[in-house]
């Protein structure tokens, strides 16, 4: 099936696609090793938008199960907005292990790497959502935490800290959504290869598609 939407995305930038209910969202890690950044606001009311809180601690449980907070989301579960309503749902992820995607952390943003020594003007996550979401009329403030996709961040129970490590992903790799309401999806392909392993040091281009529904 050939995409309604097919956006190539350079390293270090980032786009805005606006999806129906029902369509299918495939985003595509063309040479691997890459991570990246996904805010989702409700198309007619951008005030309702993505809570990875509400989306790691409200699964729906099997029979049988217990209420618990998952720390991989999973084809299947599904990306709940701030009024806890379905927004996405997983349908595939083709990496292996599946899963290794965060919902515990900010974006980077450039506050971040001016700390860090790298000087004021180096835009992050946060800056190249903001531009992508500008058009629409949404403000910096109200972008949501991500859902970050392919990041491959682990707690290291003897350290007690969170460790970033190189993503799973290879060449081709992707994870698909399908839409559960009409919403707008704000991506950045991360720009971030200086202070940790993230990007494996090496930003690379993804690819952004949208199918009609199967």
């Amino acid at each position: 099936m050939q995409p309604v939407i097919d956006k190539h995305v350079p390293a270090k930038t980032g786009v805005a696609v606006e999806m129906k209910k029902g369509q299918r969202l495939r985003i595509i890690d063309l040479e691997g090793k890459q991570c990246l950044d996904l805010c989702v606001f409700n198309r007619a009311n951008p005030h309702e938008k993505l809570s990875t809180t509400w989306s790691r601690t409200r699964r729906k449980p099997k029979p049988g199960e217990g209420w618990n907070s998952a720390d991989r989301l999973l084809p299947g579960d599904v990306l709940l907005s701030t009024l806890c309503r379905p927004m996405l749902t997983i349908t595939e992820d083709t990496t292996e292990p599946q899963g290794i995607h965060d919902t515990h952390i900010r974006m980077c943003n450039a506050y971040l790497y001016e700390i860090h020594g790298l000087g004021k003007g180096y835009k992050g996550c946060f800056e190249i959502v903001s531009e992508v979401i500008a058009p629409y009329g949404i403000a910096p403030e109200d972008i949501p935490d991500p859902f970050n996709i392919f990041l491959n961040l682990q707690y290291d129970c003897d350290e007690k800290r969170w460790v970033t490590r190189e993503p799973v992903t290879k060449p081709g790799d992707y994870i698909e959504f399908r839409a559960d309401m009409d919403c707008l999806a704000a991506i950045s392909k991360c720009p971030e290869d200086k202070l940790g392993p993230s990007n494996a040091y090496h930003c690379t281009p993804i690819q952004v598609q949208v199918f009609e529904g199967a």
